[in-house]
């Protein structure tokens, strides 16, 4: 259960890793020719190295995963002299930089703050407002995502809530030493509650997730009317599988009136675990049949 749930979390995440290098090289490109798509940059025609070409697909693996088919935007006429800097020529695997500071953004570096980051990585590579449409591109797309309709019921849902932190302002302001106002941002414990379609041939997919301040009943049961606000059909829904958290029982039978809940058997060996150990099973003598006594700690 955990491991499928982490893979599909990894799945969702590769979304917005993808989102975010696509736009980055479509802001990186204004940059290099000064005006943005569909802007006119003076009058009369343009040389075949200031104009845009559509793209060309690329594979490029992270780590999330394999995006195999990203979009890399290119110019009508000298694209093998134009130097890359997001995403170099005949570089294929993209290290953690821009991912990891896309989630510190989410977690509340400013832009600025990110621009400095990019400058001391790559130079004077995207303006404050080029970094602020690639993390609008990325929050749209995560958004798209998040809240696309439910098509099909799955008969079993897994779910489970994973602790994270998460920086929230909270409504303060300070200076910095350049004298820029700032959000004041504090750090709150926040529980992901998340589940996971479950179908008769064995595939799986993140179906819904939910930010709650506690694992408790009001949590569960918005989880469930969000879910199914978003096309999810209650009684369609045979089965829901848990580590035994608190709330769901009761959020259950008010939403999902026909699903039964069954403890995750994962969970339930690992209880178990706790408990027993070799070294309390009794050993017997191969020829009486009979066990010995046990030894006494100690």
């Amino acid at each position: 259960m955990d491991d499928a749930l982490r893979e599909e979390i990894r799945k969702a995440a590769l979304i917005g890793v993808k989102a975010s290098l696509e736009e980055a090289l479509r802001q990186e490109l204004s940059e290099h020719l000064g005006f943005g798509w569909y802007e006119r940059n003076g009058s009369g025609p343009k040389p075949a190295e200031a104009q845009r070409s559509g793209y060309f697909r690329r594979q490029v693996n992270t780590d999330h995963g394999e995006i195999p088919d990203l979009r890399v935007p290119k110019l009508r006429r000298g694209n093998k002299d134009r130097e890359w800097k997001v995403l170099t020529r005949y570089q294929s695997c993209l290290q953690y930089v821009l991912d990891a500071l896309l989630y510190i953004y989410m977690l509340g570096l400013s832009l600025r703050d990110l621009q400095e980051a990019l400058y001391v990585l790559f130079g004077p590579l995207l303006s404050v407002s080029a970094i602020n449409r690639v993390t609008r591109k990325v929050q749209e797309t995560m958004q798209e995502w998040y809240q696309r309709p439910i098509e099909h019921t799955p008969p079993i849902i897994l779910v489970d809530g994973v602790w994270v932190k998460i920086l929230y302002p909270t409504g303060e302001t300070w200076l910095d030493r350049a004298g820029h106002e700032r959000q004041e941002r504090r750090v709150e414990e926040r529980v992901i509650l998340a589940g996971l379609a479950v179908w008769p041939d064995g595939h799986y997919h993140i179906l819904h997730y939910e930010v709650a301040e506690t694992e408790d009943e009001n949590s569960w049961c918005a989880f469930w009317q969000h879910a199914i606000a978003r096309g999810l059909d209650p009684q369609a829904v045979e089965l829901v599988v848990s580590d035994g958290t608190k709330g769901l029982l009761s959020a259950m039978k008010r939403y999902l009136p026909k699903a039964k809940l069954q403890r995750c058997t994962v969970h339930k060996v690992r209880g178990f675990a706790k408990y027993l150990s070799y070294q309390d099973l009794p050993q017997y003598d191969a020829d009486t049949g009979q066990p010995y006594p046990l030894k006494k700690a100690g």
